[in-house]
């Protein structure tokens, strides 16, 4: 199952996220001035304010400011309250959660057991049939209230890890969401989060604060832009039109630095590298090839010059802080030579070539990071085409199929759970069109989902 990777790295930090915020905005504010902060980003949700229409970390700066989940899940794997305030499994397939008191939409409504069951209803419905988050959260069967704060949640297979899923799925006030159906509530939103939508256009998202948020706004108002170009983004840093800037690179520190700017490395939770095709018949189908092209690649200069040192090499899809990690599953060596050999076993002693298609600006790194592994793979007669694509179609060929070449760059996150079960269906042959698929492991996975012993 692994040697489909290439040239994956765990990021210690979120999407190489570095927080670059201006140091005048740090500054005591004038009396009675509104604080307004400003965040670029490299993509507000699609689908507007419908929070179970993808599970992107892309979208979740924008809605995590809007809405809260039962759970959320720290950079150390563990789940810790936010709507619901504890939880126990009754048995393999039946959990309790316990309700946060004196919690409040941004329309006033009370948050308690009905909202949550409305949400898992939703997802288990067929309506919910092309949400990615119902997808996501395939194991759940149903729920009940016990009282108007307390809820039973059903699972359709043990799932030990549901309190930390659960972390994904974000709670709509239900009265608005059942009177404006998805479509219209995506355009007028209501959650418990600390803001909320003011307006809304393909570039930028204004919020006002929630002024009676259980957990309370530090600023009067959120401005959220989306800049594709990161260079633009430092850019809007450096002219004082931006205060935060995320999805930053090492070269993007040091510029900033320079100019009097604070940068913050914050933790990751993902994995990125160059997943490969193996349901085409191509070259890459063979596991020699691709073993052959993860030696042919030395990473540790992607790593050290071109991330900063930031980040690790990987040798599985999970982060080494997940649970499930596991510390015996090394990278691959570089060695060219026995790169070669595998080559020439499998019957490519004089190379190919090959597609793949990658989103090139999500960072300012992407670009010298796919050159280099051209070059390196080339050394070994393997000619890769980098072929730029949009990141909202290259999800949509992930999970739908549809890709012209025989790899694409996936940058998997691990949020929220944190769990190295969660790249699974996506790794494997659980997608409806998968790209991936070794019937030999199947079995082993299937009972690793339905695993209740940690």
């Amino acid at each position: 199952m692994l040697s489909h990777m290439i040239n994956a790295f765990t990021y210690r930090w979120l999407r190489l996220l570095i927080l670059a915020i201006c140091l005048n905005f740090a500054q005591a504010p004038t009396a009675l001035a509104e604080k307004v902060l400003t965040i670029g980003v490299y993509g507000i949700p699609k689908a507007l304010g419908n929070p179970y229409s993808s599970t992107s970390i892309s979208e979740s700066y924008t809605w995590s400011a809007i809405f809260d989940a039962l759970t959320e899940v720290d950079g150390e794997a563990i789940v810790h309250p936010a709507l619901a305030t504890e939880w126990h499994s009754v048995d393999e397939l039946t959990w309790r959660f316990k309700l946060r008191e004196g919690v409040r939409f941004s329309n006033g409504e009370p948050f308690n057991a009905e909202a949550v069951i409305n949400a898992i209803e939703y997802l288990t419905s067929d309506e919910a049939t092309g949400e990615s988050m119902a997808r996501e959260l395939k194991a759940l069967r149903g729920a009940k209230a016990i009282s108007p704060l307390e809820i039973e949640v059903y699972t359709h297979e043990p799932t030990l890890i549901l309190p930390g899923m659960l972390a994904a799925m974000r709670i709509v006030e239900p009265k608005a969401w059942r009177a404006l159906g998805p479509e219209g509530f995506a355009r007028a939103p209501v959650g418990t989060g600390a803001f909320k939508v003011e307006s809304w256009s393909a570039a930028k998202v204004s919020l006002a604060a929630h002024s009676d948020a259980w957990r309370p706004p530090l600023v009067d108002r959120l401005e959220i832009f989306e800049i594709l170009d990161p260079a633009a983004r430092v850019q809007g840093v450096q002219s004082g039109r931006l205060d935060i800037a995320i999805a930053l690179t090492g070269d993007d520190v040091a510029v900033l630095e320079n100019s009097g700017t604070v940068a913050y490395v914050g933790p990751g939770s993902g994995v990125v590298g160059l997943s490969f095709v193996t349901v085409k018949d191509t070259p890459i189908a063979d596991p020699r090839v691709r073993q052959s092209l993860n030696h042919a690649v030395d990473k540790e200069p992607i790593v050290e010059v071109l991330l900063g040192g930031h980040t690790r090499i990987a040798g599985q899809p999970a982060p080494h802080y997940a649970h499930g990690y596991n510390p015996d599953v090394k990278p691959f060596e570089y060695d060219p030579e026995k790169a070669k050999a595998l080559l020439k076993a499998a019957g490519y002693e004089n190379g190919f070539s090959f597609v793949a298609e990658v989103v090139l600006s999500g960072s300012t790194s992407a670009t010298p990071i796919y050159s280099y592994m051209a070059q390196q793979l080339g050394k070994i007669g393997v000619n890769m085409e980098v072929r730029s694509i949009p990141i909202a179609q290259l999800i949509s060929k992930a999970v739908g199929g549809g890709f012209e070449g025989a790899a694409f760059g996936m940058e998997f996150d691990f949020k929220p759970t944190l769990d190295a079960m969660r790249a699974i269906p996506m790794h494997s042959c659980q997608l409806a069109v998968p790209w991936h698929c070794d019937e030999e492991i199947m079995p082993t996975i299937e009972a690793a989902q339905r695993e209740f012993d940690p």
